[in-house]
């Protein structure tokens, strides 16, 4: 009897004294910290121009800390990698939870941890614990090709971000990071928030609990993407090309590019594009898909080169909109016109995951796709606070 008490007590003294619920601590190394308060608020200054309404949730008495750390992962290939993301946590308050929050898309190869105060920070401000990963190719790992819109590699990433924070965290303030989380992200964080929340739920699912999901302006169903824009033949954010070459770098496609894109500009290029975003690039490109693809682009499925239908099934390995029963809550935000993601991803991502059993909801929004990303992130702090 007196054994079994004692077991139970050292038990209980364990659960107490460890980072987190049911998940491995991760090492990891801070390469930043610094602590913040109200009069911080102008780091944040060229966001508070379009997030002006922030101000009225703000706790002015808030003190929090940022800090940047790195740690280990695994890359697509299945090697390890180091990887970085930041941690914002209250210092003079208790936390009022946790987000995992997933990063916008970046040109010119910009991480959160290079710019500290970033948008996805935000939560900080009303109090709350925001864990954001660069993902990878941004941040310390900025020399491999980013793995863009690739699901499992982005939840992967990101759930190795959250041992780590964890760790961290305990660390640093004796700070026990619950096994409750909510997460969130637009744009490309849109979509990498749906990935996230799969890899959370199918794989780790005893020890991360997602109270809701906020998502915004992502391409949940790929092939819906590609069909939409073939359709205009119109997209303000040149996407298609990153996620191609993207694909046929960590699946080993072999793409002949001469099928899949015409040759001026010189997109068969892998050394032109190199699968890095920057506005240059974009700016060459235009904003007719025309004027990049190849003319099988816009056919029917069935109708396309060898090239396209190889690339397809990765289109669909790599939507988050199938293959799944999410038990979290999903909020999704869209722009109902949007040109750098089309609406027709948030339907597709509506109708499939309604159908597979998940609780999910869309709001679609007038305005174009940067102005629905402020909307989504001030009705996110509006809901935290």
């Amino acid at each position: 009897m007196k054994k079994t008490i004692t077991f139970l007590l050292l038990s209980a003294i364990f659960a107490c004294c460890t980072p987190m619920d049911q998940m491995e601590p991760l090492g990891y190394k801070v390469l930043h910290y610094e602590s913040a308060d109200f009069s911080s608020l102008t780091k944040f200054e060229p966001m508070l121009e379009d997030y002006g309404g922030i101000l009225f949730f703000v706790d002015k008495k808030l003190t929090f800390s940022v800090a940047a750390i790195e740690y280990t992962t695994i890359d697509p290939f299945g090697h390890e990698i180091q990887a970085s993301g930041l941690v914002y946590h209250p210092i003079n308050r208790k936390s009022k939870g946790v987000i995992d929050m997933l990063p916008f898309a970046r040109l010119e190869k910009n991480a959160p941890t290079e710019d500290i105060y970033v948008q996805e920070g935000l939560p900080a401000l009303v109090g709350y614990t925001v864990i954001i990963p660069d993902l990878l190719g941004f941040g310390v790992s900025k020399g491999v090709k980013p793995p863009f819109l690739m699901a499992d590699n982005t939840g992967r990433v990101a759930y190795d971000m959250r041992r780590a924070a964890a760790q961290y965290l305990w660390d640093r303030f004796g700070y026990r990071l619950p096994s409750e989380t909510t997460i969130a992200g637009y744009s490309l964080g849109g979509s990498a928030a749906l990935a996230t929340q799969k890899y959370y739920e199918t794989k780790h699912s005893n020890s991360v609990k997602i109270k809701e999901v906020y998502a915004g302006g992502g391409a949940y169903d790929l092939p819906t993407a590609f069909a939409a824009f073939a359709g205009t033949g119109f997209s303000d954010f040149a996407a298609i090309p990153h996620a191609i070459f993207t694909y046929d770098h960590y699946y080993d496609l072999h793409t002949d590019f001469s099928k899949v894109f015409i040759i001026d500009p010189p997109l068969n290029s892998d050394s032109w594009y190199k699968g890095y975003y920057s506005s240059d690039k974009i700016e060459k490109l235009g904003t007719s898909i025309g004027g990049y693809m190849h003319e099988d682009f816009f056919k029917p499925f069935e109708q396309q080169n060898e090239e396209f239908k190889k690339l397809h099934p990765f289109l669909v390995l790599n939507s988050v909109s199938e293959g799944w029963k999410p038990k979290a809550p999903i909020y999704l935000f869209h722009s109902s016109k949007d040109t750098f993601v089309p609406h027709e991803c948030a339907e597709a991502a509506l109708k499939k995951l309604r159908k597979a059993g998940g609780d999910i909801v869309l709001f679609s929004y007038p305005g174009d796709h940067g102005t629905v990303g402020v909307t989504f992130l001030l009705r996110l702090l509006l809901h935290l606070s």
